[in-house]
This record gives structure tokens, C-alpha cells and sequence, in this order.
């Protein structure tokens, strides 16, 4: 049997370029480079078979929005990584990664894009194909992180994780995505037996690494929503940093205006945020993750923490994506249906795989330290 085929979708991007070269440093997977940009393309082709032995890397024409040339990219691929930033095109990818026969998973930090994913669910598990879905960093590791720290205690009652984020966002696919976001901003923390909304004011300081002690927004990933039921937690919440002063205090609430007037200023947005971003963000870029936990071990009563690190955001994104498609090639996790990533991958073996990738990753306390 030959090696498997991966048609990366915004391959040449910077998230989709970082995954390319793990997948082909870590797997014997053939790939192809798919992207509406035929030079960019090809140009990081040229670039990766040069730096990777086996000429495995290959390009192709794809635009989301266009069903037929999605068809053509896609013909007898394997899987298809989403890797673009047209989360709003979803559906059309999801659609012809079944079409193709293909399995699939995405990067998409967009939570809108789930209901439109589970809604193919019948046709997804019926067709006995593995769809995986909010991979990466954020979301895919708060999920991973909160269980991870299960079975390091007895009895496991709260769990907070923190996310900050200093990066320059290299395309307006990207700051549209972020643009997007904050309209629809709905915050949730489980405590009292159920998720509850949470504004602004529910925020709370966090020790995040590379960026000291910040004050953190209550915000809400899907893959969060079933972990309380499955592991016994009383309080669960996902804190993140804000971008900037800027994106904080005048994108967000003018995001959150456009979105009541029907979309309305929202392309005036983006050019705003990307001015913003040139002015304002630190130049400095890093990504972390902290979770803090509470419960008991042994009888007595027990934190643990766990922090993951590194400076290049796509890498980080990247060896996430990677380190699930290595549990899916050996077909551990491999099974027909709908999966968000943070609840399906083994999370000790993942943020192993994390650290064998060059990512910063530590445990403390309940009598592991890593």
C-alpha cells in the first residue's frame, strides 16, 4: 500500500507551511499544496522537495468558494487538511472532502463553523469517514490540557486555562476571522452544574508564560462544553489575553455594532484592525497556554499546572495539528464520525509529541514534574 495522500488548503499560508514541513519531517505522507495562489504554490513545492527527501510534495488550484475546483484539488486524496482562513467556507470544503472520499480536519478558530459540521454528522459517519474539527492551538489544546490533569487526581474539581497570544496576522483572511470573533463574542463558565454567560467583568489575572501575570476574558470553545459531565468538574473556564489596547477597546465593540447593523462596516474593519495591528501590537511574538487545576490526591488536597510555550504561533498550531494526524495514521483514533480535536486525541501521548516537536511543555504538582 502507498504512502497516503494529504491535500493541505492554504498550504502556502504561515499555519498551513508549518504543518506541511512537519508532516513531511514526521510522516511518509505525500502532499499537495492546494491555495488559489498557483505561484505561491508552487514556489513552496520547489522549496520543500529541495529541503525534504522523496519529492513528495506537490500543488495544486483550489479556491474554497468554488465547488469545481475544490473536486479537482481534492481527487483521490486521503485526507484534506483545512488550513486556509475562509472558516466561513466550511461547508463547501467539508462537502467536497466527502464527495472525494476523503477524511478531513480543520484549523478554523471560528466557532460557527461546528453547528455546520454537525449538521453533516449522519452524512459524515454514514459515509464512514473521520471528520476532526477546531484543531491546533486555540482551540484544540485548553481541551487537551483539562484532561490531561484527570488522572493526576483523585477527585478533580476545578480547572482554569489561560491563553495569550502576541502574533502578526498575515493575511486579512486572518484578521477577518478575528474581526468575526469578537462580534460574536458569547462568554461562558461552568459552575453551579451548568454553563453560564459571562461578560467582560468575570475576566481574572493568570500567570501566563512569556507574558507575566494579565488580566484574562472569559471566553468559550465548543470542545470545552462536554468536559465538566465527563470528568467530574464543579468549575470549569477559558481566560484569554487580550490582543491590545486597541483591538480590545475599539475593534471589539465596533465589531460588536457592525454585526447588530447586518454585517455593515465590517471590510472598513479589517483595514482598521490591520492598521491597528502595525501601530500597536508588540513586535515580539509568542503564544502560551497555562492551566490551572484543583482537587485532591491522596487524600489531600492538590494543585497541578501545566504551561505550553513557544514563540512561533504557526509552529505551535502546527505541531498540535500534526501530533493528532500521528494518532490518526496508526488508526487509534481513527473512527467514522465528527470529532473535535481536544476531546479525541490521547492527551499525554499529544503533548508528548508537542514537546518532541520543539514546543515548550511543563507539568507540576500531584507528584508529576516534567
Amino acid at each position: 500500500m502507498g504512502a497516503k495522500k494529504f491535500v493541505v488548503l492554504g498550504g502556502y499560508g504561515g499555519a498551513g507551511e508549518a504543518i506541511c514541513r512537519l508532516l513531511l519531517k514526521e510522516t511518509d505522507v505525500d502532499l499537495v499544496v492546494a491555495g488559489r495562489r498557483v505561484e505561491r504554490a508552487l514556489d513552496l513545492c520547489q522549496r520543500l522537495n529541495r529541503e525534504y527527501p522523496g519529492d513528495r510534495a506537490s500543488w495544486a488550484r483550489a479556491d474554497a468558494s468554488d465547488q469545481e475546483s475544490l473536486s479537482r484539488a481534492l481527487q483521490g486524496a486521503d485526507l484534506v487538511v483545512s488550513a486556509s482562513s475562509t472558516a466561513t467556507q466550511v461547508g463547501h470544503v467539508a462537502r467536497a472532502s466527502l464527495d472525494a472520499g476523503a477524511d478531513y480536519l480543520d484549523i478554523h478558530f471560528l466557532q460557527a463553523g461546528v453547528p455546520v459540521l454537525q449538521e453533516m454528522a449522519p452524512r459524515i459517519r454514514d459515509a464512514g469517514r473521520f471528520f476532526m474539527t477546531q484543531a491546533g492551538f486555540c482551540p484544540g489544546l485548553p481541551a487537551v490540557m483539562v484532561r490531561r490533569a484527570a488522572p493526576l487526581f483523585d477527585r478533580y474539581v476545578q480547572a482554569r486555562v489561560g491563553v495569550a497570544m502576541s502574533s502578526r496576522f498575515e493575511t486579512p483572511g486572518s484578521i477577518m476571522e478575528i474581526i468575526d470573533y469578537s462580534a460574536d463574542y458569547t462568554p461562558e463558565l461552568f459552575r453551579d452544574g451548568r454553563w453560564q454567560s459571562a461578560g467582560f467583568w468575570r475576566g481574572r489575572r493568570l500567570e501566563v508564560p512569556g507574558f507575566g501575570r494579565i488580566y484574562c476574558y472569559p471566553m468559550m470553545l465548543e470542545e470545552l462544553r462536554g468536559l465538566p459531565q465527563t470528568l467530574g468538574l464543579d468549575q470549569l473556564g477559558l481566560y484569554a489575553a487580550g490582543v491590545d489596547w486597541f483591538v480590545d477597546y475599539v475593534i471589539t465593540p465596533l465589531s460588536i455594532l457592525s454585526r447588530s447593523l447586518g454585517g455593515a462596516g465590517r471590510e472598513q474593519l479589517g483595514r482598521l484592525m490591520m492598521w491597528g495591528e502595525q501601530r500597536f501590537s508588540s513586535p515580539d511574538e509568542n503564544a502560551a497556554l497555562v492551566l490551572e487545576a484543583e482537587g485532591s490526591a491522596g487524600g489531600q488536597p492538590a494543585k497541578v499546572k501545566i504551561s505550553i510555550r513557544h514563540h512561533d504561533v504557526y509552529l505551535i498550531t502546527a505541531a498540535s495539528v500534526v501530533s493528532a494526524l500521528l494518532q490518526y495514521l496508526d488508526g487509534s483514533i481513527r473512527r467514522p464520525g465528527l470529532w473535535l480535536m481536544g476531546q479525541q486525541v490521547d492527551p499525554s501521548r499529544h503533548l508528548e509529541d508537542l514537546r518532541r516537536m520543539g514546543v515548550e511543555v511543563l507539568i507540576q504538582g500531584a507528584s508529576e514534574s516534567l
